[in-house]
């Protein structure tokens, strides 16, 4: 009877290891739907890095530019990277079963960096289409084989887990995912798998030394399935837009977090629904505002004309609102991007020992910037945003929701602070990134 029981506590208890001997079978099922792909282009001398962004395909016979793509279509689409095709003068498509057709470009998306192309097939021939999974049914540690056509040696598959879901690596607003399957040159366009044997991500990028393997990123399936099914029906993509920029965010009336609005469209509906700089949104239909990156992609993908239900804070007042989600403007999204960036260079390349005013109660130095605000030029240790992520470049543009012009403007709203009793001071940063809030105690000016 012991015996027995010794049994039974040992099937209850026990973590049985999940072991796969061969990935063959899932292999085999897949990869019809891989292909190879072929580019001949007009290089562009550049010089070297040592370290890889995206992935700059292996360069054969001075015009050859190679990578992968996969069927989205069984009469022939194809899903690939725009970065692959881009400048092509023609393009070839190699199948699994080595056959070549001849490839046209129905439609690119470069915020995504994908491309939707169309082979020249007889009417007949029917080619297997991938299946696209959930990526929010993923987690961290899951299983995943990727698929390309490395250093243009033929397709080929690696297999890693799931490192991280979602990795902003600096390639525009895109969350990626993470692996440490061996992704390298000429895997971009290459499908991402699930053991299901569904594509749950693009491969797009690596961050490698000189092209060796390292650290690889996919853009999720719920991105690329959008994208392309836009791309294949009209050859365009049509974002949702609510014309506004977050960060994250407390409300300094309440203690409740969100996301600060940091920039607004005047030609925006949330404008015109009175949301402004400043106010806190806490929740978006029914959702929580607690992931910027889902919001992002959340209001993206929403069909212009759809309401937007929105709660925010303003001056610790809860609002509701009814927003109306807008077609993205061609070029708003490269706005958003570009913006800090170009503003930043525009002040921070400007000659830093003239004007330049000394502000004891923040303990930095800071002159006055075009059209609006104070650039920082040096922040002390003792410094009260000293080790906040704000650095020399960064832009002060609002004290307490007061926009900043001068020196004296900025001292007002910090000795508004202090003169009864010491409060926090809500200031807006400008960095190179983005736009955010940090709430700051000055010292008192007699201290």
């Amino acid at each position: 009877m012991r015996c027995f029981y010794f049994i039974l506590l040992s099937l209850l208890f026990s973590t049985p290891a999940i072991a796969m001997d061969s990935y063959a079978d899932i292999v085999e099922k897949v990869m019809p739907s891989v292909v190879n792909i072929s580019t001949e282009r007009e290089i562009i001398d550049s010089e070297e890095n040592d370290v890889d962004n995206l992935m700059v395909e292996p360069q054969l016979d001075g015009r050859e530019s190679l990578g992968s793509g996969f069927f989205i279509r069984n009469d022939g689409y194809i899903l690939t990277n725009y970065h692959i095709i881009d400048g092509a003068k023609s393009i070839e498509v190699i199948t699994h079963n080595s056959k070549n057709y001849k490839a046209t470009i129905i439609g690119i998306d470069k915020p995504s960096d994908l491309a939707v192309l169309k082979i020249e097939a007889k009417k007949e021939e029917k080619f297997q289409a991938v299946i696209f999974g959930d990526v929010d049914d993923t987690r961290i540690g899951d299983r995943v084989l990727t698929f390309g056509n490395p250093y243009g040696l033929g397709i080929s598959v690696s297999e890693g887990i799931i490192s991280a879901k979602s990795r902003n690596i600096g390639l525009g607003e895109q969350h990626y995912i993470q692996t440490d399957a061996a992704i390298n040159q000429g895997n971009s366009g290459g499908p991402m798998f699930n053991l299901e044997g569904e594509v749950i991500g693009v491969n797009t990028a690596i961050f490698s030394i000189k092209g060796a393997s390292g650290v690889g990123f996919a853009l999720p399936a719920n991105i690329a399935n959008w994208v392309s099914s836009q791309l294949t029906d009209g050859g365009k993509v049509h974002r949702g837009w609510l014309g506004l920029s977050v960060s994250y965010g407390i409300d300094q009336y309440t203690d409740k977090s969100g996301f600060m609005v940091t920039e607004i469209s005047e030609e925006s509906n949330a404008y015109k629904e009175g949301i402004r700089v400043g106010d806190i949104i806490i929740a978006y239909n029914d959702k929580t505002a607690d992931d910027i990156n889902e919001f992002r992609v959340f209001t993206e993908t929403m069909e212009p004309s759809q309401a937007l239900r929105l709660k925010t804070l303003s001056f610790g007042e809860e609002i509701r609102h009814l927003v109306r989600i807008q077609e993205m403007p061609a070029a708003a999204l490269k706005d958003i991007t570009n913006k800090a960036l170009i503003e930043h260079n525009k002040y921070y390349h400007q000659d830093l020992d003239k004007n330049v005013f000394y502000i004891s109660e923040l303990s930095i130095a800071v002159k006055e910037a075009n059209p609006r605000g104070l650039m920082i030029v040096k922040i002390e240790r003792k410094s009260p945003l000293y080790g906040k992520g704000i650095k020399n470049g960064d832009v002060i543009l609002e004290a307490d929701r007061s926009d900043i012009y001068s020196v004296e403007n900025l001292l007002e709203s910090i000795r508004n602070a202090t003169s009864d009793e010491i409060r926090p001071v809500a200031l807006l940063i400008q960095s190179i990134d983005n736009t955010f809030y940090v709430n700051v105690e000055a010292v008192p000016e007699n201290d």
